[in-house]
């Protein structure tokens, strides 16, 4: 048991930093192909993973150091099917004309080992058929080739970490893997009767995806400002080259990205820029009219050239702070004390807004624009 418990410890301290990572691409798909995110969709999707996770740790952990493992003369590889059942006979105490040896059989490792490879993927195929709607032979295939991954890894020595493999590529492992996929695949309508179905997840999603949340403008900003951080990086690279580095200025290289990429280019693409694009909305005029150039303009400007930038300043005023004169030093405290309340009234005002379900802020509000999404349910 000790053996089982230790991966999925491993599991539940890795998962967290895994989540972070995969949280942005994993929106990004949620919101362009429904729009939303229900809390239901996010717990499935997320138990998915951690499920995963999981099932991966107990392939490969533990790990053995590795110059024991250079040391071992087992077989790297066992081709022969159904030698669990043969164990099974030979190495339990089973004797079948004895009913009081049956249990204790049950108990042991050549019965609790297979048994635990067909357990190990049931919910795999559980999770196919409820959330992602895959027929049988999907599940098959997926489930055969989620075993293979496994037993490959094992077989290649943890991806060459090791000199050889620390655990055998058994074709009964296959066997058993894939039959697990398969029960899970008959087990799912069973064990999902209380749940929402697929179809009314996604119902759920694009009545809710309609109206454009601030999670999914959140989003679109943070793609916007990694697309920015790729370009910064590439100009950088190349400008070492000229005789002035543009980068090296932080106020001519805000200036210039705000201008070019947050005014220029929704202007271009009529109100979306790459992030915008990805989870699918737009800004648009308030009223049913069409956006004027100069909307669009006054709205940016306000967002980037004066919102964004007070989330900044403390940080360069605390750095001032350290290296000012002490003549000066009343004057950063009182910025700063100007700066934070300033930052307290918007942090304030988004959580009105949000709390009562508002759909603009007070940019979009003096600029008479707001977001809307491009998602065509059709699609």
């Amino acid at each position: 048991m000790r053996a089982y418990l230790y991966p999925i410890k491993i599991a539940i301290l890795v998962f967290p930093f895994l989540a972070l990572v995969i949280t942005i691409p994993f929106l990004v798909r949620q919101y362009r192909k429904y729009g939303a995110l229900t809390g239901w969709q996010a717990f499935v999707l997320y138990t998915f993973v951690f499920y995963l996770l999981t099932t991966y740790f107990l392939v490969i952990l533990p790990l053995p150091p590795r110059h024991l493992v250079a040391l071992y003369t087992s077989a790297h590889y066992n081709l022969e099917p159904f030698m669990f059942v043969r164990e099974f006979v030979d190495k339990t105490v089973l004797q079948w004309q004895v009913p009081h040896t049956y249990l204790p059989a049950l108990k042991q490792a050549a019965f609790v080992q297979p048994t635990f490879n067909v357990i190990l993927t049931i919910p795999f195929g559980a999770y196919l058929r409820y959330y992602f709607g895959r027929r049988f032979p999907q599940v098959l295939a997926l489930s055969f080739a989620l075993t293979l991954f496994f037993e490959t890894t094992q077989l290649s020595g943890l991806y060459g970490i090791y000199p050889r493999p620390y655990r055998l590529f058994d074709v009964d492992d296959l066997m058993l893997n894939t039959l697990g996929g398969v029960i899970g695949y008959g087990l799912a309508p069973f064990l999902t009767q209380l749940f929402p179905t697929s179809r009314q997840m996604m119902a759920a999603a694009f009545a809710k995806g309609r109206r454009v949340s601030f999670s999914r403008r959140f989003v679109a900003f943070v793609v916007d400002w990694l697309c920015l951080a790729l370009v910064m990086a590439v100009v950088s690279l190349l400008s070492r080259r000229s005789p002035y580095d543009i980068t090296s200025t932080p106020v001519v290289w805000y200036s210039l990205e705000m201008l070019g990429y947050f005014v220029l280019l929704p202007v271009l693409w009529h109100g979306t820029t790459l992030g915008k694009r990805l989870v699918k909305i737009k800004i648009t005029a308030a009223l049913p009219v069409p956006l004027h150039w100069w909307q669009l303009i006054w709205r940016q400007l306000l967002l980037y050239g004066a919102v964004v930038p007070t989330f900044v300043l403390p940080v360069i005023l605390l750095n001032g702070l350290s290296q000012a004169p002490r003549a000066q030093f009343d004057y950063y405290l009182l910025a700063l004390l100007v700066v934070g309340v300033v930052l307290a009234v918007f942090c304030l005002h988004v959580l009105l807004t949000m709390l009562f379900r508002r759909d603009r802020l007070f940019y979009e509000r003096l600029s008479h624009t707001k977001e809307v999404s491009t998602l065509d349910r059709a699609q």
